[in-house]
């Protein structure tokens, strides 16, 4: 077929390439009971306040749905305390990254992020012919150091991605941190501050995005209910912006990104209060059960505030990944992120956990 050519900047993108479905690995391999612990879903599942209204709402699925997610706007802004107009949904927080490049990324417009960190900053910024600048974070602990951030922001610098809790390390920024880093930055520079794991964060020294935009500073503050919520097979998220950013986003927003089913559950998750709490306890309870579990393997993670934790395993993270598979336990391997050593794993219910670790401790011994 003769073709027309594609977009240069088009040849830096490696398409995404999904994991098979559960049960495709069961067939596959011919197992029964395989866990997936690579996603960082909730293992507590969605409300279930969520799930019943889903139910009502599957009737009305040949409406289209309300273009401007009025009744769930109102009600975030509420619960957040900001203005419906501060507020943009999409398709998943990830489609926000998109909107933000579309709305303000020309060709030769440069972008600072950390590394490792996740990919769909480097993805958006590819995808408008941008140029990214990226800062290692530190050595061994993967902390944050803003200063070097900040030293690579110049008069071509539009934006600066900082995911806290980071993805895949789990670490987070400092307030005191942010606040020096935010008053030295220079004008006409946008902070977007992902914070899909905010919820699970315990640090109190860790800062909330969405108080910045409300004291007026350039930032935009990501959220989504992929995560705490349960609702990740809905891809459901917000951002919450200065009201004339917000507007700049919106004129890059498609009219129904955001389906209905998704709008109800999300509406009815917010205030479920007891399932963010029952949701808080699992992954505490996981994080304390899984650090004893790695211990005993000799092990360490990396200290985390999220729903997963970034383990080096010392041995090469892909044949280690193949060796958990046949044992029935999908994981996320660290050579993605640049770290051939280690996996990136999410937290479980106390069987998932036990699984991991017995199959983590037959896999080192094979491998070491």
């Amino acid at each position: 077929m003769d073709k027309p050519e594609i977009r240069s900047c088009l040849e830096l993108i490696k398409p995404y390439q999904p994991g098979k479905p559960v049960d495709e690995v069961e067939r596959e391999l011919g197992l029964k009971g395989v866990i997936k612990m690579a996603s960082n879903e909730n293992p507590a599942g969605p409300s279930s306040k969520a799930v019943e209204v889903m139910k009502r709402h599957a009737e009305k699925m040949h409406v289209y749905p309300d273009g401007n997610c009025y009744y769930l706007k109102r009600a975030t802004a509420e619960k957040l305390g900001v203005k419906p107009e501060q507020l943009v949904f999409g398709n998943g927080s990830d489609e926000l990254l998109s909107f933000l490049t579309l709305a303000y990324i020309n060709p030769g417009d440069e972008a600072v992020m950390v590394t490792p960190s996740f990919s769909e900053y480097v993805f958006a910024m590819r995808l408008m012919g941008g140029e990214i600048k990226k800062v290692p974070l530190e050595e061994d602990t993967f902390e944050y150091n803003l200063d070097n951030v900040l030293e690579q922001v110049n008069e071509k610098t539009k934006l600066i991605f900082l995911c806290s809790p980071n993805n895949p390390s789990g670490t987070v920024i400092k307030k005191g941190e942010l606040d020096r880093f935010l008053e030295k930055l220079p004008e006409k520079v946008l902070v977007v501050m992902d914070q899909a794991y905010l919820e699970f964060a315990t640090d109190p020294d860790h800062p909330d995005g969405v108080e910045y935009v409300k004291k007026g500073m350039p930032v935009v503050a990501l959220r989504t209910f992929s995560k705490i919520y349960g609702l990740a097979g809905l891809r459901i998220g917000y951002g919450v912006a200065p009201e004339e950013v917000a507007a700049d986003i919106n004129r890059v927003r498609e009219p129904f990104n955001v389906n209905a089913m998704a709008q109800a559950a999300a509406l009815e998750a917010l205030n479920d209060e007891e399932h963010l709490k029952k949701s808080r306890q699992l992954v505490n309870e996981s994080r304390k059960h899984l650090t004893e579990g790695f211990a005993g393997l000799g092990v360490k993670p990396v200290p985390d505030q999220a729903n997963f934790c970034f383990v080096d395993i010392k041995v090469d993270s892909r044949e280690a990944f193949q060796a958990l598979l046949k044992q029935g336990v999908i994981v996320r391997t660290g050579d993605i992120f640049g770290f051939p050593t280690y996996l990136r794993i999410t937290y479980g219910t106390i069987e998932q956990n036990n699984k991991l670790i017995e199959a983590l401790k037959n896999v080192l011994n094979e491998l070491q």
